[in-house]
């Protein structure tokens, strides 16, 4: 079940940060090998990775885009 609330948010956050990271969607009910990295607690569930596929940070549950924005704001311009 996909969380439709979420892709408005999503298609921005593709949007605004393109230049600067990738962004990917992972489904949370499939199994893939993102989806084994990340070990997902809930859906939605946003999760900002390192180079190595470290995690830095995670956003669960409707996610105001002022709540991404505070995070990945500062990793985009440098």
């Amino acid at each position: 079940m996909e969380c439709r609330a979420m892709k408005p948010i999503v298609d921005g956050i593709k949007n605004q940060y393109n230049g600067c990271m990738k962004v990917e969607r992972v489904n949370f009910h499939e199994r893939t090998a993102w989806r084994d990295l990340l070990s997902p607690f809930a859906t939605p569930e946003f999760v900002l990775l390192d180079s190595q596929n470290d995690i830095l940070y995670r956003w669960f549950g409707t996610v105001e885009t002022k709540e991404f924005s505070a995070v990945l704001d500062p990793l985009c311009k440098g």
